[in-house]
């Protein structure tokens, strides 16, 4: 798979039927919902979030680039607000090693034997993207992002569903690194589950590109892990000037199992233009 394909995705996308769990089916709602007001949706949405400080990962993708299809398995190792250590394997072996920080990327290409190392806004510019680790982690573990303005939200209801939806959402100030991601103002909305208030789904679009370029994100087959719910399937779509699509499966959820991320870059191995 060609490599400026495989980051933004793995980037986007990289993320399970634990033993003894439960999955977890959408309610259907006899009566009409009520209207609520964003602060009331917003604070059960948060209160709803999987908190964990690490969470390994395993998982199963199948991904379609202009009608193109591929598909790879790989492993996730995820420190909340800090780190994600990704494996993808292809045919059984290793391909591509990644350790995302909360500013910078590093990857291990084991097919061509190189290697690429940067900060975030190298990375972003490289592959023509606009994300931040919060953002990142946030569409791995089916949560709202964490370092950005809550009170701009409106409130409603579409399709059987509480709806929370903004156009100007923006990082918090002191969570800026530079000029350039304050400037990243969001367009976003998020559906919730009206009995769970989990987000089942949540698309993402900049102001600058709102014409071109769209995220979208849907969640599904929810099961519970230690008494909280986390997305089974994860099913997303890049709209830009080319569509990118596919679904994520997780086969195995180890929350707060701590793990080692190695990441050694072989002394044979060529930096990557």
């Amino acid at each position: 798979m060609n490599k400026k394909i495989l980051i933004p995705l793995v980037l986007l996308g990289i993320l399970l039927v634990a033993v003894s769990c439960k999955t977890s089916k959408r309610a259907v709602m006899s009566e009409p919902l009520k209207e609520q007001g964003p602060e009331f949706l917003f604070g059960k949405m948060k209160q709803s979030e999987f908190k964990y400080t690490h969470i390994s990962l395993k998982f199963n993708a199948e991904v379609e680039v202009n009608n193109e299809n591929t598909s790879f398995s790989g492993n996730v190792y995820l420190v909340k607000d800090s780190m994600m250590w990704i494996s993808i394997q292809k045919f059984g072996l290793e391909a591509v090693r990644l350790l995302i920080t909360v500013d910078s990327a590093k990857m291990i290409n084991r097919i061509k034997k190189t290697y690429f190392a940067s900060n975030f806004d190298k990375v972003n510019e490289l592959f023509d993207t606009d994300f931040d680790f919060d953002i990142l982690q946030s569409i791995i573990s089916g949560n709202d992002v964490t370092y950005y303005e809550n009170n701009v939200f409106k409130g409603g209801i579409e399709n059987k569903l509480y709806h929370l939806n903004t156009f100007n959402r923006q990082k918090l100030k002191k969570y800026v690194k530079s000029e350039k991601e304050y400037a990243m103002v969001l367009i976003q909305d998020l559906w919730l589950d009206p009995t769970t208030f989990k987000i089942l789904k949540t698309t993402l679009k900049e102001i600058k590109t709102q014409d071109r370029r769209k995220l979208e994100c849907n969640y599904s087959d929810f099961v519970q892990i230690e008494n909280q719910l986390f997305p089974q399937k994860v099913e997303f779509e890049i709209t830009d000037t080319k569509k990118l699509k596919g679904t994520i499966t997780f086969t195995r959820i180890s929350p707060e199992k701590t793990e080692s991320f190695p990441f050694n870059i072989p002394k044979s191995y060529t930096k990557a233009q």
